[in-house]
């Protein structure tokens, strides 16, 4: 059985991150996306207003959505 890590992000939530990336997007990411991205790191929610973090610039600049798990 291969566990999924918890860092690992769907494609959905991905694209989110490159939403949130984008500026002012907060409005067009479901919430449950969102809620993952903080509790992540990847996000961080101030006076509701959604902001990247360095890790989530970073977790942006590694690419693609899904990385390989070891089996």
């Amino acid at each position: 059985m291969v566990e999924v890590h918890p860092g690992l992000l769907s494609n959905e939530e991905y694209n989110s991150l490159l939403e949130l990336d984008k500026g002012d997007a907060q409005r067009e990411i479901p919430q449950n996306h969102w809620e993952r991205l903080v509790l992540l790191g990847y996000a961080l929610r101030r006076l509701g207003v959604l902001g990247l973090t360095e890790a989530g610039r970073r977790r942006l600049a590694a690419g693609s959505s899904h990385e390989s798990l070891p089996e």
